[in-house]
């Protein structure tokens, strides 16, 4: 099972978590999921960004360490 990251931001308006939770709403949508989504929207407009930065690549090499190793990280 993959561990949960959690983080706190501040979004410095009222007004823009409330938008967000409407939108939530309306979309019939966690905000964790609304969230998630943006940020892997903005991940994925980066199209300057090296190979070995690029998210998804990212994900592919956790995933496939995770898929040799385990979460445990031992062979």
């Amino acid at each position: 099972m993959a561990r949960s990251t959690r983080i706190t931001v501040d979004l410095g308006s009222g007004d823009l978590f409330k938008a967000v939770k409407l939108a939530a709403v309306e979309q019939d949508k966690t905000i964790r999921e609304i969230v998630i989504e943006a940020l892997e929207a903005w991940l994925m407009l980066k199209k300057d960004v090296p190979e070995d930065k690029n998210f998804q690549s990212m994900i592919q090499t956790i995933d496939t360490y995770r898929k040799t190793y385990g979460n445990g990280g031992e062979a």
